[in-house]
């Protein structure tokens, strides 16, 4: 390894607050299969494979000590927030994570380091490296420590603001996944347009909405897939019940 290889994981390190005894961990945390393919080396698959159990369960052990009053439901709501992609990636922009995952020309050239599945994927890789080299003590301080701000807003339920944030906790719990947005139709004089916007999740529509701005429709189109998920749980209650 180069001396300017070194001292970025140097960085790196001081933006997590650990040194790794064995910083290939930290090496084959941050690879991405595309440079893995092309360099014939292990990617960070497996080392995110731990990482995702590790955060889960420190968060939910975090949530739970915080938050004797909540029940089972609001926990998961506010664990599904912190751990999902958008908060991950979030939490991995801010410690410049995107700076130090090695990827192929061709992953970078297509913004591979602006995208958020990679992100997430990375900090959880790093944060299974971490539990590896140091243990589970320096996994949990590391993990509070850069999701510190994202879990406190789960405290203050500042997320909860919205169709859109209660819609995104869960798609999120359910599939990993936010829900995309989709102006279909435009309407009306400058001063007075109409939007037409879809949800989209897995290329699939799952709400509509009509209103006056853009963000007045997305927040229609977010509550209508939210009632369309209570329709179709409530009757797949009842199919049970009757079976």
């Amino acid at each position: 390894m180069s001396n300017s290889e070194t001292d970025t994981l140097d960085q790196l390190q001081c933006k997590l607050g650990v040194q790794f005894k064995d910083v290939k961990l930290l090496e084959r945390a941050l690879t991405h299969r595309s440079a893995a393919t092309e360099n014939l080396c292990e990617s960070n698959e497996r080392m995110e494979f731990l990482g995702d159990s590790i955060v889960g369960m420190v968060i939910s052990d975090t949530l739970y000590k915080l938050h004797p009053d909540f029940s089972e439901g609001q926990l998961a709501k506010s664990k599904a927030f912190i751990v999902s992609e958008n908060s991950l990636a979030a939490a991995a922009i801010d410690i410049e994570l995107n700076r130090f995952v090695l990827m192929s020309p061709g992953e970078a050239a297509s913004g591979g380091r602006r995208r958020r599945s990679i992100l997430s994927d990375a900090l959880e890789a790093v944060i299974g490296a971490v539990y590896l080299d140091a243990g589970m003590a320096a996994a949990r301080r590391v993990i509070k420590g850069i999701l510190k701000n994202i879990i406190d807003i789960a405290e203050s339920d500042a997320h909860r603001g919205d169709y859109k944030s209660s819609l995104q906790e869960k798609t999120q719990a359910m599939c990993r996944q936010a829900p995309t947005y989709r102006v279909t139709v435009e309407s009306g004089s400058e001063h007075d347009k109409t939007f037409a916007v879809e949800a989209i999740l897995l290329d699939e529509v799952i709400g509509v909405g009509v209103g006056k701005s853009k963000k007045e429709a997305e927040q229609i189109a977010a509550r209508d897939a939210l009632e369309r998920m209570e329709d179709t749980s409530t009757a797949t209650t009842i199919d049970e019940t009757q079976v």
